[in-house]
């Protein structure tokens, strides 16, 4: 096999000129006629902005507008990014031609990706094994997961890193049940201030998934972050951000705050909150715009439509599937039974 390096400007096999597509079993640029691997630059040296200073760099970015379009899927409402390289404009969640919106701005060139570490076909081995491995599924859809469509799209985040201070007050509650069944509640009031470092808090900006779906394939590596190059894309899709900075920036603020609230309280032994309060002030704020490998599974299933995500560098499969109510039932009715036990079996003593 050949091995030569390219840049991100190049689709073209240098042995026989036939057409490259990433390939990440191979972590190259693959030839789909000769098999040849043509290396791609995996850079490590990804930018961190500060927050509030919106460089908008002249040459690099000068160069992405002018190798990047936005096409507005006008079937589902996806913005999807496709670059001079890619030659279908097909969109990757609906299959729905893509018509190019003239006033739809490229916006912020990426500053990293982290690239898909397999191909499709161990996608759909993955796939499989992680639903299996789910609760509730129904004993049909275990044995032999429906997959009708497995597409590789690149969900576009932003990445935040700040330092966090923190005071805090509040009280909490503690509940002992004595052997007459009496219960006593006490309270202790607590109150300090917690220093805090966070780093690559990632908030999806995608049309298609949610805050909440996003969460349920993570985490990503952050150390497999490269320099962006249009090279890894190639026979992938790379949708287009769809929330500005400013609001990304305020998900990742709560985030962080909720985050700081679970390791306060995780220094207490306590049943019930009963009231907290904290004062986050944040500092040294940075941001990056990466982008991240997901495969999208659509299929059907008792004549309703799912759609699952599965993280494209762990192989993480997310939330989406189909439940039996029946499995969830007799589990809620289990859970129930051995409280009832636990309970007759202390007021007996």
């Amino acid at each position: 096999m050949n091995k030569t390096k390219i840049d991100s400007n190049q689709d073209k096999c240098q042995t026989c000129g036939g057409i490259l597509r990433f390939s990440p079993d191979d972590g190259a640029l693959k030839c789909g006629s000769c098999s040849s691997i043509e290396k791609i630059d995996y850079s490590k040296n990804v930018k961190k902005h500060d927050y509030g200073v919106q460089e908008q760099t002249t040459k690099e970015y000068n160069e992405f507008v002018k190798q990047n379009k936005v096409f507005k899927c006008y079937s589902c409402g996806s913005n999807i990014v496709l670059n001079t390289l890619e030659v279908s404009k097909v969109c990757p969640y609906c299959s729905s031609p893509c018509v190019i919106d003239e006033n739809e701005k490229i916006g912020i060139k990426p500053d990293g990706i982290i690239p898909f570490k397999f191909g499709r076909e161990k996608a759909r081995d993955l796939y499989k094994k992680g639903i299996r491995k789910k609760w509730f599924i129904p004993n049909i859809f275990k044995k032999k997961p429906p997959i009708d469509e497995m597409k590789g799209v690149y969900v576009p985040t932003f990445s935040f890193d700040a330092k966090a201070f923190t005071k805090y007050s509040g009280r909490l509650g503690t509940q002992r049940t004595n052997s007459q069944g009496e219960t006593h509640t006490s309270y202790k009031t607590i109150s300090g201030t917690y220093n805090s470092q966070h780093s690559n808090v990632l908030v999806e900006t995608s049309t298609k998934l949610d805050q909440a779906t996003f969460n349920s394939i993570n985490p990503f590596n952050m150390a497999d972050v490269v320099n962006f190059n249009s090279a890894f894309i190639l026979g992938y899709s790379l949708e287009h951000y769809n929330q500005k900075l400013e609001h990304c920036k305020t998900i990742a603020d709560d985030m962080i705050k909720d985050r700081i609230k679970k390791l306060i309280l995780s220094k207490y032994s306590y049943d019930f909150i009963d009231y907290f309060n904290q004062d986050t002030v944040f500092s040294q704020e940075k941001y990056s715009y990466y982008i991240v490998p997901t495969y999208q599974v659509n299929y059907k299933y008792k004549n309703k439509n799912y759609t699952t995500f599965m993280n494209g560098q762990t192989g993480k499969v997310g939330s989406g599937y189909p439940k039996s109510a029946i499995k969830i039932t007799f589990f809620v009715l289990f859970i129930l039974a051995i409280f009832t036990a636990i309970a007759i079996a202390f007021f007996a003593l």
